[in-house]
């Protein structure tokens, strides 16, 4: 035993000779991190709406009130931000449409304004192009919605006049003409009542910045193993050869590269903590690190054992130090991708999502965002220390088929 604690008391100090390198890759992937951060933020809270739809408006008679009656839909809040309306002749209007640069074309019929003032009603015709994109397909919606209520008011009008013929109340059908006005009014210009509103959320009970920062802790833990592998390789033939004569076994070699692994990891990962708590600091943005609490301790040494035997057995299936750098980078960000660590898995394909789910990163980012909330999940933490069981076993057998 004596022998083992030596042995593993050399690699320890061997680790922390290793340590400024990789403290040196931490800081350059807090840098390639925080450009990757920034880059999302101002995709996800650009002032600019996400769809412009634009609608060529065909008049031939060119009302002045068409006119008039176009500014004043365009001047509206909620259709300034997404529409654009632009008076074209016909030949323009279904120009646009063939070249996709507008989303439908209004014909508007003759007198139309007069029509509505006189209660004709004259419909005007909607026309799309054929290959539809999402604006048009919105347009569209909106536009089949529209009619839908613009016929209920209807039916409910000529519901009113045969109340009033069959109970002989005429004399009240102004009355009833204005409350149904007034409650399709009421109803039309209320957006909310459009809609049967039910929040939810894509990243659970975090908020984006909470799952954001979840999520990018994990992945700098994956990746942050690369400058690990001098440290987690296995030994070299000769010297292997002479601890063995020793009486140091397979599993004792193992344990201590991990065990080193995970000292190098578990440091490089503390100093990053420290680093981004000071600079968010710095700059006013404390909130959001979580706090951590004796349980938010045992999460994180979950986390580290899982993230470090999953390192230590990727490194003991490549078989020099650019294979094994490619093979972590390369299965580390499919695999956080799958589990919904650079979008939320709700808006991953259902084949993708349902892989995600299984993988070990799904896990990792559930256990760190728990940080947050404060409710570390048991069955979490469980299957976090199932997987750190089982990529250890394999690495094991791995060295010891090789005869380590």
């Amino acid at each position: 035993m004596k022998k083992v604690l030596t042995l593993w008391r050399l690699d320890l100090k061997r680790t922390m000779k290793l340590l400024p390198a990789m403290l040196l890759t931490a800081v350059l992937l807090l840098a390639v991190l925080s450009g990757i951060v920034i880059g999302l933020l101002n995709t996800v809270y650009k002032d600019s709406p996400a769809i412009q739809i634009t609608v060529a408006v065909v008049d031939e008679n060119d009302n002045p009130l068409t006119d008039l009656v176009i500014q004043y839909i365009q001047g509206m809040e909620s259709i300034s931000e997404s529409c654009r309306f632009v008076m074209v002749s016909n030949e323009e209007g279904f120009s646009m449409l063939r070249e996709g640069s507008a989303a439908a074309a209004l014909v508007l019929p003759d007198d139309m304004v007069e029509g509505i003032l006189s209660g004709d009603n004259v419909p005007v015709q909607v026309y799309f192009p054929e290959n539809a994109g999402i604006e048009s397909a919105l347009l569209r919606e909106l536009t089949e919605a529209g009619v839908g209520m613009l016929r209920v008011a209807q039916a409910e009008i000529y519901g009113i006049y045969d109340t009033a013929m069959t109970y002989g109340a005429y004399d009240k059908l102004s009355v009833l003409e204005a409350d149904i006005d007034r409650n399709n009014l009421a109803f039309a210009l209320d957006r909310l009542a459009l809609f049967q509103m039910r929040e939810v959320s894509a990243t659970g009970g975090l908020n984006l910045m909470q799952y954001g920062m979840a999520s990018g802790m994990i992945f700098f833990l994956l990746l942050s193993g690369m400058s690990g592998y001098s440290m987690m390789k296995a030994y070299p033939d000769g010297f292997r050869k002479q601890i063995m004569r020793q009486g140091i076994g397979i599993a004792a070699q193992v344990f201590g590269k991990w065990l080193c692994g995970l000292c190098g990891i578990g440091i490089t990962f503390g100093c990053f903590l420290l680093l981004v708590k000071g600079i968010l600091t710095r700059i006013g943005y404390s909130a959001w690190l979580p706090e951590i609490n004796l349980r938010g301790v045992g999460v994180l040494l979950a986390v580290l054992f899982c993230v470090t035997s999953y390192v230590f057995l990727l490194f003991q299936l490549a078989d020099n130090a650019v294979a094994a750098v490619l093979l972590l980078f390369l299965l580390s960000t499919v695999m956080h991708y799958f589990a919904g660590g650079f979008l939320p898995s709700v808006f991953l394909p259902d084949r993708i999502r349902q892989i995600g789910n299984h993988l070990p990163s799904a896990y990792l980012i559930e256990a760190m965002g728990s940080l947050y909330t404060g409710n570390a999940v048991s069955r979490t933490i469980g299957i976090l220390l199932l997987f750190t069981v089982g990529f250890w076993t394999a690495a094991f057998c791995i060295r010891r088929r090789a005869g380590i």
